[in-house]
């Protein structure tokens, strides 16, 4: 039977490739398609359990909390780390050379950041110190510093901000792990620049045990109630998925292309296979009267099918999740990151959605074909 699905499947080659490359492309997209949904729906995998808070302005992400939080955010307990932050929103020469570049407290964004010896950012202990002690230093990402060729000691001057400045500022540290593809700089040096207004875009906090987060985001938000800028504290995950909600309902738009590349993949399999079965019911006829079972030939008109469709998603879904894998982590926006690497329930997904495409592209056509009349079937000239 299985050599008799393979010489049936390549009787006319130049269509099995067609339909194989319809097919390839057809999942690629939508498995992308799912990535991006997946991720759009829970930006980090495991996120809750990362010991990373972020607290923002209540009223809205864009609106500033006072510096003056800190250290009151600081003595919360169960806070083992602040950091505040200030996106500068600036690129390096061309427009087109935009990334995340943040203004940071250098004294505590790398133990906000740690996530232990081999998870969250690893900079050298010596470019860390040069950091710290010079008000015009810089660090930035092994894949940004890879992407752009700066080195060590390399003058960066930032161009574009809606800050209105120009920051010039020297390269004194790389760092490895995390999202490495950020610069960070002082918050001091922007706040002066910029006449002091002592205010912060949102704060990192680090805790102690994130199994307290709830009960910590709590107690934070409850010392500034009441106040003129009320907080919001955030898992790393529910801060995403604030960002992300600002680009609208994003997911229901990638459902519903999602949908419409399900139904067209959905048209191109049945009509092959619709072509391929009306060609071969006299054959069907003859199968038949040599004692094949009506059944046999159903199931060897769907194998054909789900074979196609199998190979199709192997080769789509296969390379979809070799690209996102390799680019691991990738920009929503220009700061706010998700995880698209195709998740193991995105991936199993998409292949039994192959699989029934397969089967109901090839259902009623092999079904007409193993119950018609033998005579009238002998009849047919296809």
């Amino acid at each position: 039977m299985w050599r008799l699905m393979l010489k049936n499947l390549l009787r006319n080659k130049r269509r099995t490739i067609l339909t194989l490359a319809s097919v390839a492309v057809s999942l690629f997209l939508l498995s992308s398609l799912a990535i991006v949904y997946t991720a759009f729906g829970r930006p980090i995998e495991g996120g809750d359990t990362i010991p990373l808070m972020m607290v923002r302005r209540a009223a809205g992400i864009v609106l500033p909390l006072p510096a003056s939080y800190g250290p009151r955010i600081k003595s919360v307990p169960g806070v083992a780390a602040v950091s505040k932050m200030n996106w500068l929103g600036a690129y390096w020469k061309e427009p087109t050379n935009a990334f995340a570049n943040f203004a940071v407290d250098p004294e505590s964004i790398f133990d906000v950041l740690d996530e232990g010896p081999t998870e969250g950012p690893q900079i050298p202990p010596e470019q860390l110190e040069a950091f710290k002690r010079e008000r015009v230093a810089a660090v930035a990402g092994r894949r940004l510093v890879e992407r752009f060729g700066w080195k060590i000691g390399d003058r960066i001057t930032l161009l574009g901000s809606p800050w209105g400045i120009t920051p010039e500022l020297i390269l004194r540290g790389i760092f490895t792990g995390g999202p490495d593809d950020q610069l960070y700089f002082h918050w001091d040096y922007l706040n002066e620049s910029v006449g002091r207004p002592d205010i912060v875009s949102l704060y990192w906090v680090r805790l102690e045990d994130p199994e307290r987060a709830a009960e910590v985001g709590e107690a934070i938000d409850q010392m500034f109630r009441n106040t003129d800028a009320e907080t919001k504290s955030e898992s790393l995950s529910a801060f995403l998925l604030s960002f992300i909600s600002m680009l609208g309902n994003v997911r229901a738009i990638i459902l519903m292309i999602g949908s419409a590349v399900t139904f067209a993949i959905l048209l191109v399999v049945a009509n092959t296979m619709a072509m391929s079965i009306r060609e071969r019911i006299s054959e069907a006829a003859v199968m038949r009267s040599l004692g094949f079972s009506s059944g046999q030939i159903m199931r060897l008109f769907v194998s054909e099918s789900l074979i196609l469709s199998l190979v199709g998603a192997i080769l789509g879904v296969g390379g979809a999740k070799l690209l996102y894998d390799a680019l691991a982590v990738s920009q929503i926006g220009e700061f706010v990151f998700a995880d698209l690497r195709m998740r193991l329930p995105t991936l199993v997904f998409c292949f039994i959605l192959a699989l029934l495409i397969g089967l109901v592209a090839s259902g009623w056509s092999a079904y007409r074909a193993a119950r018609i009349n033998i005579a009238e079937a002998l009849r047919h000239t296809g």
